[in-house]
């Protein structure tokens, strides 16, 4: 796998303090965000706006576990606090890690810390893809991860945006462009377990349709043990339909791909589609 678009040499580095971190703690973890992206691009030799920052997920029973990943981090590896986001550290070579925690510390849905800075955000989506939405992948940096799946991402992203979509207009972006990606990406698995969509007398149906429809199928898997969380996307999906060239959301996906309002209320229709059946 070819990571020279994110840096690998640095990455190296920090890949190396947090599996220690991460080890050493006995902390569950599994990598999400831009670079679980690249990850997946980088597979089928993709590209995408470069990623500055690594994301990451962990599993942690109360704040003082969470503060002693910190900790650690901190006094062994060099990393240094931000003033602006108490989720946010900076490896010593000045690359920005986001460490999210959930399970058990979770309240209500959310995560809140007292610590300095932005210390509140909503974590719906993430138990479950830990439970059933990664994939263990060997990267050149010789780590074996967990990483979200691409199904996993959009999950993400349409929650991270329905949270906050006054900053979070980029999400359209994103889940347009995997979309528009995923099925260069994942031929084989959709000719394997969906041929089912090639059986339909659709012959207008897009290769772009049929990976929105493959998508939602994930997301209704990933969400299977959550009925909240599943009604919750269905939600999501259905108010930007109905908004139509109202939606950001919508013209956002319109400003990615070059594509028509129409075309991608229709890919939104067929991600959606899924999460009823």
């Amino acid at each position: 796998m070819n990571f020279n678009s994110i840096r690998e040499g640095e990455l190296k580095e920090v890949f190396d303090a947090l599996e220690e971190t991460f080890s050493v703690t006995g902390t569950d973890y599994y990598l999400i965000g831009a670079l679980a992206r690249d990850v997946w691009y980088s597979r089928g030799n993709k590209t995408f706006r470069q990623t500055k920052d690594v994301d990451f997920a962990i599993l942690v029973g109360s704040q003082a576990n969470y503060e002693s990943i910190k900790q650690y981090l901190k006094e062994k590896k060099k990393f240094i606090d931000t003033t602006g986001n108490s989720f946010v550290m900076i490896s010593p070579s000045g690359v920005q890690v986001y460490i999210f925690p959930f399970g058990e510390i979770e309240i209500d849905d959310g995560v809140s810390l007292a610590l300095e800075g932005f210390k509140s955000f909503k974590v719906n989506g993430f138990l479950e893809v830990y439970q059933s939405g990664t994939e263990k992948v060997e990267m050149q940096t010789g780590h074996n991860f967990e990483i979200a799946t691409l199904p996993s991402i959009v999950l993400l992203k349409l929650i991270a945006f329905d949270d906050r979509p006054e900053i979070r207009s980029k999400d359209a972006r994103d889940i347009a462009n995997i979309i528009h990606h995923f099925f260069d990406l994942k031929a084989d698995y959709i000719y394997g377990e969906h041929v089912d969509l090639f059986a339909k007398d659709d012959d207008a149906q897009t290769l772009e349709e049929i990976s929105a429809t493959v998508i939602g199928r994930e997301i209704k898997k990933i969400c299977a043990t959550n009925k909240v969380l599943l009604e919750r996307v269905k939600q999501i999906l259905q108010s930007q339909i109905d908004f139509k060239e109202e939606s950001l959301f919508i013209l956002n996906m319109v400003a990615e791909t070059a594509g028509t309002v129409e075309k991608n209320v229709q890919l939104l229709h067929n991600l959606r589609s899924p999460l009823d059946d």
